[in-house]
């Protein structure tokens, strides 16, 4: 039986990801009439977790109990949504996976290296995507849409580019996963078309599933 394959798209708040994904999950529907989509995002059902972000402005307060709370989210997101999409042989592209943690989290104070260990048993996506922008860059698309300051991790832009240098350092430390960092700080067609071109070189132009999902 067919396995499907994981993609996820990362970045810090602001870098266009959620524009990627889209235009990624309609080329992906628009390859084959074969492929079916799953696309979802974290976190996923814990909403406490949204209200935290808001209970105070300290960038770097609730750094345990929010890891806590978003790795249990992600293992019942995985277990729920994730390995049973990719069993049935689909595609399955998030918003956001473990990365986003290990990188904001580690940001908030937490040893990078103990995140990523406390990610034992959850999936490793196929191939992961980081948008990367400027912690500026993604304050002032924020600002042009109305969305700055929704939440704590937005209203600090120095801890924003902290977030941002720890995507460098999770590619560094998870060498045997296929993460591919692109600059973000383009038109969205140029950002698109190396997503795309990387996707087609991993994977081939006619990307199909049969990949078997990676837990570590």
């Amino acid at each position: 039986m067919n396995r499907g394959m994981f993609i996820a798209f990362e970045g810090i708040d602001g870098c266009g990801k959620t524009t990627q994904i889209k235009k990624f999950v309609q080329y992906l529907f628009d390859r084959d009439k074969h492929n079916h989509i799953v696309f979802t995002r974290n976190p996923y059902l814990d909403t406490n977790i949204r209200g935290i972000l808001r209970e105070d402005d300290n960038a770097l307060s609730q750094a345990e109990r929010l890891a806590e709370l978003f790795i249990a989210d992600r293992k019942k997101h995985s277990e729920e949504v994730v390995l049973p999409a990719l069993a049935k042989g689909q595609f399955v592209v998030s918003d956001r996976f473990k990365l986003s943690t290990i990188t904001y989290q580690a940001a908030q104070g937490i040893d990078i290296q103990k995140l990523i260990n406390r990610h034992f048993g959850v999936p490793v996506p196929s191939i992961t995507f980081v948008v990367d922008v400027c912690a500026g860059e993604a304050a002032r698309r924020m600002a042009l849409e109305g969305k700055r300051n929704e939440h704590k991790f937005e209203k600090d832009l120095v801890f924003l580019e902290s977030v941002r240098q720890n995507y460098f350092k999770a590619k560094e430390l998870l060498p045997m996963e296929k993460i591919f960092i692109v600059n973000g700080e383009r038109s969205v067609e140029a950002v698109f078309n190396e997503v795309r071109e990387i996707f087609e070189r991993e994977f081939g132009k006619t990307p199909a599933t049969g990949f078997e999902p990676v837990l570590l």
